[in-house]
C-alpha cells in the first residue's frame, strides 16, 4: 500500500522565488499542513462571532487568510523567509495558486494593508462593512482551496 501525500510539486513561479531567497524549503509534515488549514478555518469561523469587537473580528479573519496562505505555500514545500513584506507576498502567491480573480486578490491585499496600518499605530477605524467584506473574502478563499486541494479537507 502506498502513502498518498498532501505535498504538491513546486510550480515554476515558486521555484523562481525560492532561487531569489524570498522563499525557503521546509521539511514537509502532513500534520503541519493540516494544522495551518485548521487554524485558518477556525480563525475565519471565530471572526463571525459578535462577542469580538470590529477590530478583533477584522484581525481574526485576516489571520485566517494568512494561515491559509501559508498553508497553500506549505503544500508546495516552501514558506517565506521572513523578509519585509512576506505576509502580503504569501497571500498574493497563495491567491494566485488558488486561481482567484485579480479583483479578489487586490481586496485581500488591501485588507492586509489596512491590518498592518492598524497594527503599527494608525487610529483609522474598522467599519462593519469592511469586516463583513473581508469575512466574505475569507470564506471564498477557503471554498477555492477546498476546490483546488480537496484532499487537504478530508
Amino acid at each position: 500500500m502506498s502513502h498518498i501525500t498532501l505535498k504538491r510539486a513546486l510550480p515554476a513561479e515558486l521555484q523562481l522565488l525560492l532561487w531569489s531567497g524570498q522563499l525557503q524549503t521546509i521539511s514537509f509534515k502532513e500534520f503541519s499542513a493540516l494544522k495551518l488549514l485548521s487554524n485558518a478555518v477556525c480563525c475565519i469561523h471565530n471572526a463571525k462571532t459578535q462577542e469580538l469587537g470590529l477590530p478583533g473580528r477584522f484581525f481574526m479573519v485576516n489571520e485566517g487568510i494568512h494561515s491559509l496562505s501559508l498553508g497553500v505555500l506549505y503544500l508546495h514545500g516552501v514558506l517565506p523567509t521572513g523578509l519585509v513584506g512576506h505576509r502580503a507576498m504569501a497571500m498574493q502567491l497563495a491567491c494566485e495558486n488558488l486561481h482567484l480573480p485579480t479583483r479578489l486578490i487586490n481586496e485581500i491585499l488591501y485588507a492586509n494593508t489596512h491590518r498592518e496600518l492598524i497594527a503599527y499605530g494608525s487610529t483609522e477605524p474598522v467599519e462593519q462593512e469592511e469586516v463583513d467584506g473581508v469575512m466574505v473574502l475569507g470564506d471564498k478563499l477557503v471554498d477555492q482551496a477546498r476546490y483546488i486541494y480537496p484532499d487537504w479537507f478530508l
